[in-house]
């Protein structure tokens, strides 16, 4: 399985288009209480730099 992009974030909101020319329509995400929010098109993980220790993961 391919780990997911991890991208730290110091905003609760973010936006995400894919990057580049081939990506996908931009799309606006919030993180929640789980400190971090996943692109549903590119799984790309976006993390609060505040939680990132804890959304990394073991």
């Amino acid at each position: 399985m391919i780990e997911p992009e991890i991208i730290e974030i110091t905003s609760r909101d973010v936006s995400c288009d894919g990057g580049g020319a081939l990506g996908h329509p931009l799309v606006y995400l919030t993180i929640g209480p789980r400190g971090w929010v996943e692109c549903g098109y590119c799984d790309r993980r976006f993390v609060h730099k505040d939680e990132a220790d804890a959304a990394a993961g073991p």
